[in-house]
């Protein structure tokens, strides 16, 4: 069972939720190696955000 998440501090919050999926797309970043690394990542994100809950 989660935490409520505006109860957590900081560094709880960010690691319940958007730590994990960035943590793969940077992982990705660094195999790939895009030239529009900030685009490539925040296409990750909205690609799979269902992944990690959102």
């Amino acid at each position: 069972q989660k935490a409520d998440l505006s109860t957590l501090p900081t560094r709880a919050y960010l690691d319940q939720t958007v730590v994990p999926i960035l943590l793969q797309g940077m992982s990705q970043l660094a195999r790939d190696r895009p030239a529009k690394p900030i685009e490539h990542l925040a296409l990750y994100l909205q690609q799979n955000k269902e992944k990690y809950g959102e």
